[in-house]
C-alpha cells in the first residue's frame, strides 16, 4: 500500500493524542472532531485506491455471527435513539463530548479500514509505531508539563490519559520486542510508574492485570479462561468500591456509588430501549436520590461502559453489546496460537480496554484504538 496511506494512519493516529478545539467545550470534542475526518480521509483513500485499481484492495469478510451481532446492536442504538428522551442528542452526542451515533459510526468503520487497506505484515509496523509515537508524545507532556505550551496535547483528565497509555501498551511492547526484550521491560515499567505517578489506580491495576492476562494466553490449558481474569477483578473492585463508599454516606457527594446508584435506578425506569445514546446526563438528572438536591454534579458519562450502554440502549442494548464481545473473544480464542505475539497483543488490548472501561470515563480516542484492534483481530 502507499507512503501515502501509512502517513495518513500514523499522523491520524498521534493526532488522537492532541485536542484542537476551544478547551471550554472539554478536550473530547476536538478529538472526536479529528477522529471523524480521520476516518474520512482514510475511507476516501481507499475508494481511490479501488477506482484506480493501484492496490491489491481485498474486503476481507467477518464472520456472520459478528456482522449479525454488531447489526443488532447498530439497530438497537438507532431504535433507542428515536425512542429516547433526546434523539438529536443521540445523533450528535453530548455537547462537551460529541460522542452520538454518528461518531460511533465513524469508530465502527475504523474497525474494518486498517485490514481492508494494509496487510497483515504492514499493520504489524504501523499500529505499534503509531501507538508508540502517541505514547512518547503524551509521556514526555506528562513528564515536562510546559512541553509545547502552543498546543493542547492530553485529555484533560489523568485517569483519561492513563487510561490511554494503558490500552496502548500492548501495540508498544509488540514493536520493541523486535528490537530487544530490555527495552519492553523499561517501557513496561515507565508506564507502570506514570499510572502511579498520576494516582489513576484502576490504570495501575490495569497494568497488572494485563501482564497476568499475557502469561495466561501463553499457557495453552489456561487461555480460555483469560477473560475470567478481569472479570474477576471486576467484581472484587465493585465490592471494594461498595465498602469503601458505603451508598448510605453518598447522599451529597460525587462519588462512584451515588452515581452508579442513580444510573442503576435511571435503567429500570426504561429497561427496555433506555435512554437513548448519549443522553446519561438526563438520566442522571432524573433520579432525586437520597433527596433533591438544587445544584448537583453534572454527570454526562456512567464512569462504567456496561452502565452506560445499558442506560443508552437498555437491557436490550446491553444484551446485543455482551453477545457480541462474547462472540469475537469466541472466535479469537478458537483461533489464536501460542506462538501468535501479533495476536495475544490485539487480544490483550480488547481486554484491557473491557477492565478499563468499566472502571473509569473513556476517551474516544481509546475506543477508537479498541475497535481497531477489534477489527484486526477478527481478520
Amino acid at each position: 500500500m502507499s507512503v501515502n496511506n501509512k502517513a495518513i494512519f500514523i499522523l491520524g493516529f498521534v493526532g488522537l493524542v492532541f485536542s484542537f478545539s476551544n478547551l471550554e467545550f472539554g478536550y473530547e470534542v476536538g478529538k472526536t472532531i479529528w477522529l471523524q475526518w480521520w476516518v474520512r480521509v482514510l475511507t476516501i483513500s481507499l475508494l481511490i485506491s479501488i477506482l484506480k485499481n493501484k492496490a491489491r484492495v481485498k474486503l476481507k469478510p467477518l464472520s456472520k455471527r459478528v456482522y449479525l451481532s454488531l447489526a443488532l446492536f447498530l439497530i438497537a442504538a438507532l431504535i433507542a435513539a428515536a425512542l429516547g428522551v433526546d434523539w438529536q442528542q443521540s445523533l450528535w452526542g453530548n455537547y462537551y463530548r460529541g460522542d452520538g451515533l454518528l461518531t460511533w459510526l465513524h469508530i465502527i468503520t475504523l474497525s474494518f479500514l486498517p485490514s481492508w487497506i494494509f496487510s497483515k505484515k504492514e499493520m504489524k509496523q504501523i499500529l505499534p509505531t503509531a501507538a508508540s509515537a502517541a505514547g512518547l508524545l503524551l509521556l514526555t507532556k506528562i513528564v515536562f508539563p510546559n512541553f509545547m505550551n502552543w498546543v493542547a496535547i492530553g485529555f484533560g483528565n489523568a485517569n483519561i490519559e492513563a487510561g490511554f497509555l494503558v490500552i496502548i501498551t500492548p501495540l508498544i511492547l509488540f514493536g520493541l520486542r523486535k528490537l530487544h526484550w530490555g527495552f519492553v521491560g523499561v517501557s513496561f515499567l515507565a508506564i507502570l510508574v506514570t499510572t502511579i505517578y498520576l494516582q489513576a489506580w484502576g490504570s495501575v491495576v490495569s497494568l497488572i492485570l494485563g501482564l497476568i492476562m499475557y502469561y495466561a494466553l501463553s499457557i495453552k490449558g489456561l487461555r480460555k479462561w483469560t477473560v475470567a481474569i478481569p472479570v474477576a477483578a471486576l467484581i472484587v473492585g465493585v465490592m471494594g468500591l461498595m465498602f469503601q463508599q458505603p451508598v448510605a454516606n453518598s447522599r451529597f457527594t460525587e462519588s462512584r456509588m451515588r452515581i452508579f446508584h442513580k444510573l442503576g435506578r435511571a435503567v429500570w425506569q426504561r429497561p427496555v430501549l433506555g435512554w437513548g445514546w448519549a443522553n446519561v446526563d438526563a438520566a442522571f438528572e432524573s433520579i432525586d436520590w437520597p433527596v433533591a438536591v438544587q445544584k448537583d454534579a453534572y454527570v454526562d458519562n456512567a464512569h462504567a461502559q456496561l452502565l452506560e450502554f445499558a442506560i443508552a440502549g437498555g437491557l436490550v442494548g446491553l444484551s446485543i453489546y455482551l453477545l457480541f464481545l462474547s462472540g469475537v473473544y469466541r472466535e479469537a480464542i478458537n483461533s489464536l496460537k501460542i506462538d501468535d505475539e501479533w495476536g495475544k497483543s490485539l487480544l490483550l488490548v480488547c481486554l484491557l480496554y473491557f477492565f478499563h472501561s468499566q472502571t473509569n470515563v473513556v476517551s474516544v480516542a481509546e475506543s477508537a484504538v479498541f475497535w481497531i484492534s477489534l477489527g484486526l483481530l477478527l481478520d
